[in-house]
């Protein structure tokens, strides 16, 4: 979904593109602070729009988180190409990509609740591949300089970023006050590099893994 275009597919007037704009720019922020147990109304709260304003581009929390993941996994996807072209050195252009996946909390916005009552649509299948394709070919540059180890796949790197919590917020506020993803990223970065000590055992994770995962954590 491009911001022009609703979830609908009609075009936007200026003033409700730019709601849909600040909806999904807000709502990216509250799933990565509060992870997706925060409610559509703590989104309306930070955005200063009416709930009804919210529902009338989007039906259902369901469908808002969808069009977050997009917004964030086309965001991954743009970053990796940048990465490649600006930062030769494959090492300083793979951690740029994890720590930027980690800053957006964008391996926490792939879609959504255990009881999703049908598949997502098309353009989410679409980005989803797309950027699981780039981080792969950005491993095998990565392993082929000798910098990342060889036993490790994409979907380890997928897997391991899903394991990063939400940012720590706020009882008062709700707002964000502590957050480990940096903390955390050291740590995995660490245990990425080559070379490695410790051997990983078999099989690694493949596609097939990370679309059961996905189908089981989230309904996708």
């Amino acid at each position: 979904m491009s911001p022009s275009t609703p979830p609908a597919g009609r075009p936007l007037r200026a003033d409700a593109r730019q709601n849909v704009e600040q909806i999904l720019d807000v709502a990216q922020e509250v799933f990565a602070d509060l992870g997706y147990q925060a409610s559509i109304a703590e989104v309306a709260r930070r955005s200063g729009l009416g709930m009804g304003t919210i529902y009338r581009h989007f039906p259902n929390k369901t469908a808002l988180v969808e069009h977050v993941a997009v917004k964030v996994m086309r965001e991954s996807v743009d970053e990796v190409r940048r990465a490649l072209a600006e930062q030769p050195a494959t090492w300083a252009a793979f951690t740029r990509v994890v720590r930027h996946m980690v800053r957006l909390r964008s391996s926490q916005l792939f879609p959504v609740s255990r009881g999703r009552a049908k598949e997502p649509g098309p353009e989410l299948a679409e980005v989803r591949t797309r950027l699981l394709t780039a981080l792969e070919d950005l491993v095998a540059r990565t392993q082929r300089a000798g910098a990342l180890r060889q036993d490790v796949t994409a979907y380890d790197i997928v897997l391991m970023l899903n394991s990063i919590p939400p940012r720590l917020p706020d009882p008062d506020d709700a707002g964000p006050t502590v957050d480990l993803g940096d903390r955390c990223v050291g740590v995995l970065l660490d245990g990425l590099r080559a070379p490695s000590s410790e051997t990983l055992p078999r099989p690694a994770p493949s596609r097939r893994e990370i679309d059961q995962f996905f189908r089981t954590m989230y309904g996708l």
